[in-house]
Protein backbone atom coordinates (compact mmCIF):
# COMPACT_ATOMS: atom_id res chain seq x y z
CA UNK A 1 0.00 0.00 0.00
CA UNK A 2 3.09 2.70 0.04
CA UNK A 3 2.62 3.13 -3.70
CA UNK A 4 -1.19 4.49 -3.11
CA UNK A 5 -0.47 8.12 -2.82
CA UNK A 6 -3.57 7.82 -0.95
CA UNK A 7 -5.88 10.50 -0.74
CA UNK A 8 -9.08 9.10 1.16
CA UNK A 9 -10.83 6.10 2.45
CA UNK A 10 -14.08 4.60 1.97
CA UNK A 11 -15.09 2.27 4.44
CA UNK A 12 -18.36 0.31 4.11
CA UNK A 13 -20.70 -0.02 7.24
CA UNK A 14 -21.84 -3.41 8.11
CA UNK A 15 -19.48 -6.21 8.66
CA UNK A 16 -16.55 -3.43 8.30
CA UNK A 17 -17.15 -0.96 11.21
CA UNK A 18 -20.47 -2.43 12.52
CA UNK A 19 -20.40 -6.80 13.89
CA UNK A 20 -24.33 -6.04 12.57
CA UNK A 21 -23.95 -8.94 9.55
CA UNK A 22 -24.42 -11.59 11.94
CA UNK A 23 -27.40 -10.08 13.73
CA UNK A 24 -29.39 -9.34 10.41
CA UNK A 25 -28.29 -12.74 9.24
CA UNK A 26 -29.80 -14.54 12.12
CA UNK A 27 -33.07 -12.63 12.33
CA UNK A 28 -33.06 -13.63 8.82
CA UNK A 29 -32.63 -17.13 9.53
CA UNK A 30 -35.58 -17.43 12.42
CA UNK A 31 -38.05 -15.25 10.69
CA UNK A 32 -37.81 -16.85 7.72
CA UNK A 33 -38.52 -20.16 9.11
CA UNK A 34 -41.20 -18.39 10.86
CA UNK A 35 -42.64 -17.60 7.73
CA UNK A 36 -42.31 -20.88 5.71
CA UNK A 37 -39.76 -20.00 3.88
CA UNK A 38 -36.45 -20.69 5.17
CA UNK A 39 -34.52 -20.83 2.01
CA UNK A 40 -34.38 -17.02 2.14
CA UNK A 41 -32.73 -16.97 5.48
CA UNK A 42 -30.24 -20.06 4.10
CA UNK A 43 -29.26 -17.22 0.93
CA UNK A 44 -28.73 -14.49 3.36
CA UNK A 45 -25.36 -13.85 2.34
CA UNK A 46 -26.36 -13.45 -1.50
CA UNK A 47 -28.06 -9.90 -0.25
CA UNK A 48 -25.48 -8.82 1.53
CA UNK A 49 -24.18 -5.33 0.54
CA UNK A 50 -27.54 -4.58 -1.64
CA UNK A 51 -29.71 -2.07 -1.15
CA UNK A 52 -33.32 -2.34 -0.78
CA UNK A 53 -34.57 -1.91 -4.78
CA UNK A 54 -32.05 -4.51 -5.88
CA UNK A 55 -33.42 -6.72 -2.70
CA UNK A 56 -36.78 -6.92 -4.22
CA UNK A 57 -35.74 -7.22 -7.73
CA UNK A 58 -33.27 -10.51 -6.33
CA UNK A 59 -36.03 -11.97 -4.33
CA UNK A 60 -39.09 -11.71 -6.89
CA UNK A 61 -36.58 -13.27 -9.45
CA UNK A 62 -35.71 -16.39 -6.79
CA UNK A 63 -38.74 -16.95 -5.11
CA UNK A 64 -41.46 -15.17 -7.67
CA UNK A 65 -44.75 -12.91 -6.58
CA UNK A 66 -45.60 -16.02 -3.60
CA UNK A 67 -42.84 -14.78 -1.14
CA UNK A 68 -44.32 -11.71 1.38
CA UNK A 69 -41.29 -9.63 0.59
CA UNK A 70 -42.93 -6.79 1.85
CA UNK A 71 -43.85 -7.93 5.36
CA UNK A 72 -40.81 -10.21 5.78
CA UNK A 73 -38.20 -7.20 5.05
CA UNK A 74 -40.26 -4.46 7.33
CA UNK A 75 -40.31 -7.27 9.91
CA UNK A 76 -35.95 -8.28 9.83
CA UNK A 77 -35.96 -4.27 9.45
CA UNK A 78 -37.91 -3.75 13.03
CA UNK A 79 -36.46 -6.59 15.11
CA UNK A 80 -32.45 -5.60 13.66
CA UNK A 81 -33.31 -1.97 14.87
CA UNK A 82 -34.70 -3.42 17.80
CA UNK A 83 -31.56 -5.24 18.70
CA UNK A 84 -29.72 -2.50 18.16
CA UNK A 85 -31.79 0.14 20.20
CA UNK A 86 -32.15 -2.05 23.13
CA UNK A 87 -28.35 -3.48 22.64
CA UNK A 88 -26.56 -0.32 21.00
CA UNK A 89 -24.62 -0.75 17.95
CA UNK A 90 -22.00 -3.67 18.07
CA UNK A 91 -18.34 -2.37 16.79
CA UNK A 92 -16.00 -4.44 15.41
CA UNK A 93 -12.35 -4.30 16.89
CA UNK A 94 -10.67 -0.91 15.95
CA UNK A 95 -12.92 1.03 14.99
CA UNK A 96 -11.74 4.29 16.82
CA UNK A 97 -8.21 3.37 16.32
CA UNK A 98 -8.52 3.51 12.39
CA UNK A 99 -10.68 6.70 12.41
CA UNK A 100 -8.17 8.37 14.59
CA UNK A 101 -5.24 7.52 12.69
CA UNK A 102 -7.36 8.48 10.11
CA UNK A 103 -8.24 11.82 11.15
CA UNK A 104 -4.53 12.36 12.45
CA UNK A 105 -3.20 11.98 9.00
CA UNK A 106 -5.52 14.62 7.45
CA UNK A 107 -7.10 11.26 4.80
CA UNK A 108 -10.78 12.40 4.58
CA UNK A 109 -13.23 9.32 4.92
CA UNK A 110 -16.30 8.72 3.51
CA UNK A 111 -19.38 5.45 4.13
CA UNK A 112 -20.35 3.73 1.50
CA UNK A 113 -23.20 1.74 2.89
CA UNK A 114 -26.34 -0.07 1.56
CA UNK A 115 -28.04 0.13 4.51
CA UNK A 116 -30.18 3.47 4.06
CA UNK A 117 -29.87 7.17 4.97
CA UNK A 118 -32.14 7.17 8.66
CA UNK A 119 -31.27 4.30 9.58
CA UNK A 120 -26.99 4.79 8.72
CA UNK A 121 -27.64 8.33 10.68
CA UNK A 122 -29.30 6.52 13.82
CA UNK A 123 -26.21 4.17 14.23
CA UNK A 124 -23.72 7.45 13.37
CA UNK A 125 -25.68 8.91 16.30
CA UNK A 126 -26.24 6.02 18.62
CA UNK A 127 -21.58 5.56 18.06
CA UNK A 128 -21.12 9.12 18.01
CA UNK A 129 -19.09 8.06 14.96
CA UNK A 130 -20.71 10.73 12.05
CA UNK A 131 -17.92 13.40 12.71
CA UNK A 132 -15.44 11.42 11.46
CA UNK A 133 -16.61 11.25 7.99
CA UNK A 134 -16.61 14.17 5.54
CA UNK A 135 -19.15 12.12 3.39
CA UNK A 136 -21.86 10.05 3.89
CA UNK A 137 -23.07 7.73 0.93
CA UNK A 138 -26.25 5.30 1.73
CA UNK A 139 -28.00 2.92 -0.46
CA UNK A 140 -31.09 5.06 -1.09
CA UNK A 141 -29.05 7.86 -2.36
CA UNK A 142 -28.39 5.92 -5.43
CA UNK A 143 -30.27 4.36 -8.29
CA UNK A 144 -27.69 0.79 -8.32
CA UNK A 145 -26.13 -0.67 -5.35
CA UNK A 146 -23.16 -2.71 -4.86
CA UNK A 147 -22.21 -4.67 -7.14
CA UNK A 148 -22.43 -1.59 -8.99
CA UNK A 149 -19.56 0.72 -8.48
CA UNK A 150 -21.85 3.92 -8.52
CA UNK A 151 -21.74 4.16 -4.67
CA UNK A 152 -18.52 3.96 -4.10
CA UNK A 153 -17.84 6.44 -7.31
CA UNK A 154 -20.55 9.15 -5.68
CA UNK A 155 -18.66 8.70 -2.29
CA UNK A 156 -15.10 9.43 -3.85
CA UNK A 157 -16.84 12.41 -5.73
CA UNK A 158 -18.18 13.94 -2.67
CA UNK A 159 -14.31 13.30 -1.03
CA UNK A 160 -12.91 14.87 -4.30
CA UNK A 161 -10.41 12.15 -4.43
CA UNK A 162 -9.52 9.54 -7.43
CA UNK A 163 -10.66 6.28 -7.06
CA UNK A 164 -7.00 5.37 -8.31
CA UNK A 165 -5.81 6.57 -5.15
CA UNK A 166 -8.94 6.04 -2.52
CA UNK A 167 -9.06 2.91 -0.74
CA UNK A 168 -11.96 1.35 -0.14
CA UNK A 169 -12.23 -1.47 2.89
CA UNK A 170 -15.05 -3.89 2.61
CA UNK A 171 -15.62 -7.48 3.83
CA UNK A 172 -18.28 -8.94 1.10
CA UNK A 173 -18.17 -9.96 -2.60
CA UNK A 174 -20.72 -7.61 -3.84
CA UNK A 175 -18.83 -4.71 -2.27
CA UNK A 176 -15.47 -5.90 -3.06
CA UNK A 177 -16.97 -6.02 -6.80
CA UNK A 178 -18.31 -2.27 -6.42
CA UNK A 179 -14.76 -1.26 -5.35
CA UNK A 180 -12.38 -3.05 -8.32
CA UNK A 181 -14.96 -1.78 -10.65
CA UNK A 182 -14.71 1.97 -9.54
CA UNK A 183 -11.25 1.49 -9.95
CA UNK A 184 -10.22 1.49 -6.32
CA UNK A 185 -7.84 -0.37 -4.53
CA UNK A 186 -9.24 -2.53 -2.09
CA UNK A 187 -8.87 -3.84 1.78
CA UNK A 188 -10.51 -6.88 2.59
CA UNK A 189 -11.72 -7.65 6.35
CA UNK A 190 -13.43 -10.89 5.91
CA UNK A 191 -16.44 -11.03 8.54
CA UNK A 192 -18.94 -13.67 7.55
CA UNK A 193 -17.84 -14.23 3.67
CA UNK A 194 -14.69 -15.75 3.43
CA UNK A 195 -11.79 -14.35 1.10
CA UNK A 196 -12.15 -16.76 -2.00
CA UNK A 197 -9.65 -17.09 -5.24
CA UNK A 198 -12.11 -14.97 -7.17
CA UNK A 199 -12.11 -12.22 -4.75
CA UNK A 200 -8.08 -12.35 -3.82
CA UNK A 201 -7.77 -10.91 -7.18
CA UNK A 202 -9.10 -7.93 -6.53
CA UNK A 203 -7.79 -6.77 -3.48
CA UNK A 204 -4.40 -5.14 -2.56
CA UNK A 205 -4.57 -6.54 1.04
CA UNK A 206 -6.39 -8.59 3.07
CA UNK A 207 -6.55 -7.76 7.19
CA UNK A 208 -7.65 -9.98 9.92
CA UNK A 209 -9.11 -6.44 11.45
CA UNK A 210 -9.12 -2.90 11.51
CA UNK A 211 -6.41 -2.93 13.92
CA UNK A 212 -4.41 -4.95 11.56
CA UNK A 213 -5.09 -2.13 8.54
CA UNK A 214 -4.35 0.76 11.10
CA UNK A 215 -0.80 -1.12 11.38
CA UNK A 216 -0.65 -1.20 7.53
CA UNK A 217 -1.30 2.14 7.05
CA UNK A 218 1.34 3.23 9.75
CA UNK A 219 3.94 1.48 7.94
CA UNK A 220 3.29 2.89 4.95
CA UNK A 221 2.40 6.60 5.24
CA UNK A 222 4.75 9.32 5.74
Amino acid sequence: MSELNLQGVVFDVDGVLFDTERLCQNVWITLSREMGWPEAGERYLEFVGQNRTDIRAKMLRFWGPEFPMEQFLQTCSQRSQARIERDGVPMKPGVVEILDFLHEKGIPIALATSTGQERTLRRMELTGLGHYFQAIVTGDMIEHSKPDPEIYLVACQRLGTDPGHTLAVEDSRNGILSAHAAGMPVVMVPDLIPPTPELEEMICCRCDSLLTLKQQLEASLP
